[in-house]
């Protein structure tokens, strides 16, 4: 039994390890082109874990806690205004940060070392064509910059945001860092996230065409924003175009679109990866029933469709709406949202009911 993976993203790496855990044998088939493989162009990338996430990493082998930075509290703010507009304070944490490089250079060699995978690049319209009429259970496809998802995958829910997300590192002394903060200004959501007692990511979701050409006023808002860090230096910055993207269909035949293939949101709640990882808990939940019965893998695309579509597709607008209300929120000042804010970051309950919004999207 083997499964093809297309693509060399840290998506199809999760999924590898996911099934040779289970005794598949894995093909992973990428593109030789260096533009697109080269690890070293996120230096800057980290990524937000949510419990929920973190707990079927570690059941899967794949990542610990113990190699994340743990984040305690999340302060969120409108623009300069120093009082906090909402709290979220957790006894044990609110989620956990990690190095995207680090991440997936470790799961990398993890995987290379196993036997049932093996790397083959693959770059030709025929080398694809030909990956169907080879016996594969399942073609999994994470890359969209390759035919058979441009032919098969080509329609998709989207909205261009005409706006661009910043990301880098800031380098300050050492202290205690545990608290996330998140700042809606008129320019665009900004968030200072902890990595270590001794750096802080940065990502700066920028609406201003006139900022987006000019990184040292970026550099100069980084520092307007910042006030609890001294800041010894700041790395290269990596940029990247944001837009919403929900794919009206998951799979074809034997093929399923996955990951940012399959959806693509808005980065300022770091949801993006969060939501992969449970299509990837699902997936690999109908794949276990699946093995355990002895049937076909394949059949269980249909399935996975029918419990992932429409909550993919409630939650992606749901931060498409969170978006467009804070982005409107900066323009006017609407001094009822300032008092419905004060009353949710008073109220348990509702509060309670964010948190796990963030940490396990909707359950449908």
């Amino acid at each position: 039994m083997t499964v093809c993976l297309i693509g060399k993203s840290l998506t199809t790496l999760v999924l590898s390890k996911i099934f040779i855990n289970k005794g598949v044998d894995v093909d992973i088939y990428y593109s030789n082109n260096k533009n697109l493989n080269d690890i070293s162009r996120t230096t800057s990338r980290t990524i937000g874990l949510s419990n929920y996430s973190i707990d079927f990493l570690e059941k899967e082998k794949i990542l610990q806690k113990t190699d994340c930075w743990d984040i305690k509290e999340i302060n969120l703010y409108k623009d300069k205004n120093p009082n906090v507009f909402l709290n979220f304070k957790s006894k044990k944490s609110s989620f956990f940060m990690t190095n995207y490089n680090h991440f997936y250079k470790t799961l990398e060699t993890k995987i290379k070392k196993n036997k049932l995978v093996k790397f083959k690049k693959n770059t030709t319209q025929k080398q694809f064509l030909d990956l169907k009429k080879k016996n594969y259970d399942i073609i999994i496809i994470t890359d969209t910059n390759n035919f058979l998802f441009k032919k098969f995958f080509s329609k998709h829910y989207k909205k261009n945001y005409k706006s661009t997300a910043f990301t880098t590192i800031i380098n300050h002394p050492k202290k205690k860092n545990n608290i996330a903060e998140q700042y809606f200004t008129k320019f665009g959501p900004l968030a200072f996230l902890p990595i270590s007692n001794k750096k802080t990511s940065i990502v700066f979701s920028v609406f201003d065409k006139d900022l987006t050409k000019d990184q040292s006023r970026i550099i100069n808002l980084i520092k307007y924003y910042n006030k609890n860090y001294k800041i010894k230096n700041i790395d290269k910055f990596q940029e990247f175009p944001i837009y919403l993207s929900l794919s009206r269909n998951y799979y074809h035949k034997n093929i399923l679109s996955f990951g940012d293939a399959l959806h693509r949101v808005h980065p300022l709640a770091g949801q993006g990866f969060n939501m992969t990882l449970r299509d990837a808990k699902i997936l690999s939940e109908l794949i276990k029933k699946n093995l355990n019965l002895g049937l076909n893998l394949s059949s269980v695309l249909e399935k996975f469709e029918k419990k992932r579509k429409n909550t993919n597709f409630l939650f992606g607008i749901g931060i498409d709406f969170l978006h467009e209300f804070f982005k409107l929120l900066n323009k006017y000042n609407f001094k009822s949202v300032d008092r419905l804010f004060k009353f949710t970051n008073k109220n348990t309950f509702i509060k309670k009911k964010l948190e796990s919004f963030a940490d396990k999207g909707f359950i449908l």
